[in-house]
């Protein structure tokens, strides 16, 4: 299955666009994901370790099996005040 991933700030910026594209089989998880994308996109490789994924609008973790058609989205930490 193809996948449009949605990138926020860090990432976005270190990428040089708003989404990537991963291909994953069926029943791969949110963890496959993660090292699909340290694969095919090693420039975001070092922000990885502690992005968030969503999943249509919840958090999900890395267990989290994806399915065709998902909504997914990288979040890295931020900071301000």
């Amino acid at each position: 299955m193809n996948l449009n991933i949605l990138l926020f700030a860090s990432l976005k910026d270190a990428a040089g666009s708003s989404t990537i594209d991963i291909k994953l089989t069926e029943g791969d998880r949110v963890a496959d994901l993660i090292e699909a994308i340290r694969r095919d996109h090693p420039q975001l490789s070092e922000r990885l370790d502690h992005v968030r994924v969503a999943l249509g609008d919840e958090f999900v973790t890395p267990e989290t099996v994806i399915t065709e058609g998902a909504e997914l989205a990288l979040i890295p930490p931020v900071s301000g005040g």
